[in-house]
C-alpha cells in the first residue's frame, strides 16, 4: 500500500516486469537490458517456418512439421513469448491504451529489422472500426514511431474486410476465416501509395505485426503481397504465443 501510495504522488509508476518505481517508461533500465534485449535475436536457432526458438532440435517445430501454415513468409521473428510480464504489457499497451509503451515497441522492432536487412514495413491492418471504437491503432502507430523516428518506408495498401476480432476464435476458426480476411487496397490508394517506390512494388518488405498465434494472419497478407508482385516478404511481431 505505501509503495503504490508514493508512486501516486510522486508521480511515477511500476516497473511491469519487477514492480520498482520508473519514470516515463513502462519498465526499468535493469529489466530491459535483462529481459527485452535484441541484440543477438535473429541469430538464435529459430524454426525456419514460424521463427519460433528451438532449443533441442533445428529447422521445423513440431507444429509446422505436422499442419505447416506458412508458405508466402520467407522469415518470421517474432521477438518474445508471449507470457509473464510480456502479457502485461500488451494488456496495458491494447486494452488500456497506455500508449507509452509505443516507442519502446518501436525501438526493439527497429533494431530487429535492421539487422534482417529490411528497409520497406508493411502493417497488418486493424478490423473495420477498430480506429473509430478506440481512437487509435496500435501496428499504425508502431509504423509512424518507425518511420519518423528511424526512417523507415511504410507502405499501406493491405486492408481487412472481417470486422470479427481474431482473439474470439478458436484455431480452426482463425485459420479458416483469416483465408479471406484481407485484400490488396483499391486501386486509386495503391497507386498513391507507390508514388514513392516510383509507381513499383518494392522487390522485398516486411510485415510488422503485435502477436504470432497460428499464423495464419501473416501468411494471408504475404500471399496477397506477392499476388502484388512483390518477391520476398518477412515479418517482425512483438509477441508469439507458445
Amino acid at each position: 500500500m505505501f509503495r503504490l501510495m508514493y508512486v501516486f504522488i510522486s508521480g511515477g509508476s511500476e516497473c511491469a516486469v519487477c514492480g520498482s518505481i520508473v519514470f516515463l517508461r513502462p519498465v526499468c533500465g535493469s529489466c530491459l537490458r535483462k529481459h527485452f534485449s535484441v541484440k543477438n535475436i535473429t541469430d538464435k536457432n529459430r524454426c525456419e517456418c514460424c521463427g519460433k526458438e528451438l532449443l533441442s532440435t533445428k529447422g521445423k517445430c513440431m507444429k509446422c512439421r505436422e499442419n505447416p501454415v506458412l508458405f508466402n513468409t520467407d522469415r518470421v521473428i517474432p521477438l518474445f513469448p508471449y507470457r509473464l510480464w510480456n502479457r502485461e504489457l500488451m494488456f496495458r499497451w491494447k486494452m488500456q491504451g497506455e500508449r507509452i509503451l509505443s516507442p519502446l515497441f518501436a525501438k526493439l522492432l527497429c533494431d530487429v529489422i535492421r539487422r534482417m536487412g529490411e528497409s520497406v514495413i508493411v502493417p497488418v491492418p486493424p478490423r473495420k472500426g477498430k480506429i473509430r471504437e478506440n481512437g487509435w491503432d496500435q501496428i499504425d502507430e508502431l509504423c509512424l514511431f518507425l518511420a519518423k523516428r528511424y526512417g523507415f518506408k511504410v507502405l499501406r495498401i493491405l486492408e481487412r474486410k472481417t470486422t470479427v476480432q481474431q482473439k474470439k476464435l478458436t484455431r480452426l476458426q482463425r485459420l479458416e476465416s483469416i483465408k479471406t480476411a484481407y485484400t490488396l487496397c483499391a486501386q486509386k490508394i495503391l497507386e498513391k501509395s507507390l508514388k514513392s517506390f516510383s509507381g513499383k512494388m518494392p522487390d522485398s518488405v516486411c510485415l510488422i505485426d503485435d502477436v504470432c498465434t497460428t499464423g495464419a494472419t501473416l501468411e494471408s497478407c504475404a500471399e496477397i503481397l506477392k499476388n502484388a508482385g512483390i518477391k520476398k516478404v518477412s515479418a517482425v511481431t512483438l509477441f508469439t504465443v507458445d
